[in-house]
């Protein structure tokens, strides 16, 4: 366990008060720079604690902070001076999490702060590892297959492919309702496959028969199609970050040099197909120069994409702060529900999901994670999600650290992945978050099994423990 100190809420609200004193001056690019350095200490504070590169305190701060740095810079016409509603809401999302998380982990220290972690040690934990490595393998192929299938059946449906339209927009109408969501689930193929590979190893299995090798390079490949077919920048780099967050967890000893390496191998082959999607999308020449509107129309676009695709996002929440009539209490959260039970199509639902949804522009329409639950209930909605995101993540990680079922690692790549992503979209009110989450569950029941104890998972040392306390 983690040691608790008081140093990163302190740093959070100093951080955030001095940015903002700055910013009020009008020296935007100070104060995002304290942002920026504020994020990168927390993240080695937390790294340091802990010892893990993929800390879920670590990742929500340094990523949310860090897109708000950025943010702050201001290098866009579309972007206005931020209230202070908005700035109180950016640090008490931070601060509620920490302390949810903190809270949850206290409550666990109180009530199992006797028990030993579980492990098996018995004659046929091989046999259950044997059962769990064939279950990952067809999990893999059904998945790919499935979600193959899906996007075959848009394709035949809505008759184009994304790639080869001359459309602009061709990639935003791909989209066959109900049958999208097995369609995106491609991004777990690769997940799984590291998590297959991962116990594999740590069983000593052996190298792989060809027919297996034959499964998994299809199942990858058809998995990885249907994000280039799609021109679906984000779903491309979901298939990549979550295999790449899940063996930042569940590897043990990660030479920090290695990681650079194939970092930056996979964040410029990333790029160069992030490129070739944007090329295939037809842009007219201008065409973004005159959406991101910045400041300094000589920017490279390979500055200006990058910037407004995290920067806008906060903006936007601005606006939401600044423009909005009165809270929805609790309906753009659960929509969600709307969506999956087909509700949404039904009126009177019809006309009470028929919300406004409060932007710069209407090109740039993504948000960050906190923009529902504020939309909701305002200030309380930000602080009590932030509060609940952090419990659960809490006890994610200690299922991580005891739980034998390597599916749980799936879990935590998720969670890991809308941390990072937090600056980029509201995860929690969207029915793809849950569908996926419905579908990990799934496959944590039909994998099952006990690999004889933890797969290697460092978010946090766990603490020495005897008997449980009654």
């Amino acid at each position: 366990m983690e040691r608790k100190t008081i140093v990163p809420y302190i740093s959070i609200l100093l951080v955030t008060a001095a940015s903002m004193g700055i910013s009020k001056t009008g020296q935007h690019i100070a104060s995002g720079l304290l942002l920026l350095m504020g994020a990168v200490f927390l993240y080695i504070y937390f790294f340091r604690n802990t010892g893990s590169l993929v800390n879920f305190k670590g990742l929500l701060v340094a990523f949310f902070m860090g897109g708000e740095g950025i943010a702050a810079f201001q290098l866009s016409h579309l972007q206005t001076e931020w209230s202070g509603v908005t700035w109180l809401c950016f640090m008490l999302f931070m601060l509620a999490f920490l302390l949810g998380y903190d809270g949850k982990e206290f409550l666990d220290a109180k009530r199992y702060g006797g028990e030993k972690l579980s492990r098996v040690h018995n004659s046929s934990a091989n046999d259950k590892a044997v059962t769990v490595e064939g279950r990952l393998l067809k999990a893999i192929a059904a998945v790919a297959l499935v979600s193959f299938a899906a996007f075959l059946l848009e394709v035949c449906i809505l008759g184009y492919v994304p790639l080869f339209s001359k459309d602009t927009h061709a990639y935003n109408y791909f989209h066959v309702s109900g049958v999208h969501y097995f369609t995106v689930t491609c991004m777990m193929v690769h997940a799984l496959t590291l998590i297959y590979w991962m116990v594999r190893r740590k069983r000593g299995g052996g190298k792989l028969e060809k027919k297996q090798m034959a499964l998994l390079a299809v199942s990858n490949g058809l998995a990885l199609s249907i994000a280039i077919l799609c021109i679906s920048k984000f779903q491309f780099l979901l298939t990549v970050a979550l295999p790449l967050l899940i063996y930042l967890m569940m590897k043990k000893d990660i030479r920090l040099k290695r990681i650079l390496a194939v970092g930056g191998g996979i964040c410029v082959l990333g790029a160069a197909v992030m490129v070739f999607m944007i090329m295939r999308r037809n842009y007219a020449p201008g065409y973004l120069n005159g959406i991101f509107e910045m400041k300094d129309p000589s920017l490279p676009m390979f500055i200006q994409y990058p910037y407004m695709y995290i920067a806008n996002n906060y903006a936007n929440f601005n606006c939401l702060v600044q423009q909005m009539t009165g809270h929805t209490f609790g309906l753009r959260m659960a929509f969600p529900v709307f969506a999956l039970t087909g509700l949404k199509f039904l009126s009177p639902f019809r006309e009470w999901l028929s919300l406004p949804v409060y932007l710069t522009k209407t090109e740039l329409n993504t948000l960050t994670i906190i923009y529902d639950a504020y939309y909701d209930f305002g200030v309380p909605g930000v602080f009590l999600l932030g509060a609940v995101l952090g419990a659960v993540c809490a006890f994610l990680a200690r299922k991580m650290r005891e739980d034998g079922n390597p599916v749980i690692y799936l879990f935590g790549g998720q969670m890991a992945m809308y941390l990072v992503l937090s600056f980029f979209s509201t995860w929690f009110s969207l029915p793809t978050t849950w569908f996926w989450l419905a579908v990990t569950v799934v496959l944590y029941w039909y994998v099952g099994g006990t690999m004889g104890g933890r797969l290697g998972m460092k978010h946090g040392r766990a603490p020495e423990r005897g008997k449980r306390r009654e």
